[in-house]
């Protein structure tokens, strides 16, 4: 499932952030070969370059996933907000989005 190649997110937002590539079966088993990462110090966080049902994110945009009380959940996110992103920034986007 995992692309090696380049996608949404830069070398360097992957860097800066410490994301690291997933095993993990996230994104919904289908042709998409989209890249998913961990966030680095948040267990079951994705960055991800399509969305949870396997469809591409538009150009410069990405999808924060994580597990809520109902499964699979998250928002697109722009690739420039999540580089620019603090670790406590993205904790309170999955609080506020686990709460609804």
């Amino acid at each position: 499932m995992i692309n090696i190649e380049g996608g949404n997110i830069d070398d360097e937002t992957i860097n800066k952030l410490g994301l690291r590539l997933t095993d993990k079966d996230v994104i919904a088993q289908n042709q998409c070969s989209a890249r998913v990462f961990e966030y680095p110090h948040l267990e079951n966080v994705f960055i991800m370059e399509a969305d949870i049902y396997g469809n591409p994110m538009p150009k410069d945009s990405c999808f924060l996933a994580f597990y809520g009380e109902h499964g699979l959940m998250g928002e697109p996110l722009d690739v420039q907000k999540l580089k620019n992103s603090k670790l406590e920034d993205i904790k309170k986007i999955v609080q506020r989005d686990k709460e609804g």
